[in-house]
């Protein structure tokens, strides 16, 4: 897993640094009893402690294998270019492990279900906690699909999702306020246009430091005659989502492409320690008229009941996949 100190974000684009108390922050009444998981929490207490001993050595060694033995998309996706930019670095990335975990779990047949618990982090003095969804395998066993860090700020927001009824996000959320959403968040991770802050409320991390980050890079690129444009490939949520009384807690991934271009008859050049490069896992540079770098991006989202109350963003992750060039 990619165990930033929360709330700050890895910038791939422009190599920048941006980033418990049980009661419901939403306002909603006392949840009656949930109807009973179909995963017991100590089966989820489990599966937790048995991915932390083997995801975090498999972390710290930066072993691939391991790690896919752990995860999936897009979580692994995370994790994998966090492996590869310690690398780069020559920096062993420090062992974790989960503490006071709460969960949201499925009633009936249990095919996935969300965590939120404090992490204690070797060498972290900050008090750290994040968020993950796990899903079933096919041949058995568990794995990480989503994860986030989340800060001070949003913790006991997020703790609001322990002990509630995990629900498919389909069914948690309409496909017009999933889709109005979906194109909010992307337009707010470039600045593009107004906010609609009706939507989604205005966000430090996401409004002030990653799509900052988006400006500077192209900034930095447009210092030496390249330019850089971001597209919408795809876009997905979670398999399941924590109902609350007042909410909704949920996964959007957000799969994109930069293309950076040159301009003036000369090419484009990423060079050995751009981040995108070295989240890839690439020591050289690269050169061509254009080179696009596809992404993956992860956001918590918890979205109110009530309608007309905007959606707020709990923590994000970042993350190059895959690069080609024209």
């Amino acid at each position: 897993m990619n165990k930033v100190v929360a709330g700050v974000v890895t910038l791939a684009l422009a190599g920048l640094v941006a980033g418990c108390g049980k009661a419901d922050p939403t306002g909603g009444a006392p949840a009656e009893a949930a109807p009973q998981p179909g995963l017991a929490t100590a089966a989820a207490e489990a599966v937790l402690a048995a991915f932390d001993q083997a995801d975090s050595a498999a972390s710290s060694a930066g072993d691939p294998a391991g790690l896919k033995a752990q995860e999936v998309p897009p979580s692994l996706d995370l994790s994998l270019a966090a492996a590869n930019r310690a690398k780069a670095a020559k920096r062993t990335p420090p062992a974790f492990r989960h503490t006071q975990p709460g969960f949201a779990i499925p009633a009936g047949d249990a095919t996935c279900f969300l965590v939120v618990a404090g992490l204690q982090v070797t060498g972290a003095e900050q008090a750290l906690a994040d968020v993950t969804q796990f899903v079933k395998q096919d041949g058995g066993g568990w794995k990480a699909s989503h994860n986030v860090s989340i800060n001070q700020a949003t913790v006991a927001q997020a703790r609001a999702l322990a002990g509630r009824p995990a629900v498919a996000t389909t069914t948690a959320l309409d496909e017009q306020r999933r889709q109005a959403l979906q194109d909010e968040v992307f337009a707010r991770s470039t600045g593009a246009g107004s906010p609609a802050l009706s939507v989604l409320a205005s966000s430090n991390l996401l409004d002030r430091q990653f799509a900052a980050g988006w400006a500077v890079y192209q900034q930095q690129l447009g210092g030496v005659g390249m330019t850089a444009k971001r597209e919408l490939r795809g876009s997905e949520w979670s398999q399941c989502a924590a109902k609350t009384d007042g909410g909704v807690f949920a996964f959007l991934t957000i799969r994109a492409a930069d293309t950076v271009a040159g301009s003036g008859g000369k090419p484009a050049t990423l060079a050995p320690q751009s981040p995108d490069l070295q989240g890839l896992g690439k020591a050289e540079a690269v050169t061509a008229a254009s080179i696009t770098v596809s992404r993956v991006q992860v956001f918590l989202l918890f979205v109110p009941t009530t309608a007309g109350q905007p959606a707020t963003l709990l923590g994000l992750g970042d993350a190059p996949t895959a690069l080609t060039t024209a």
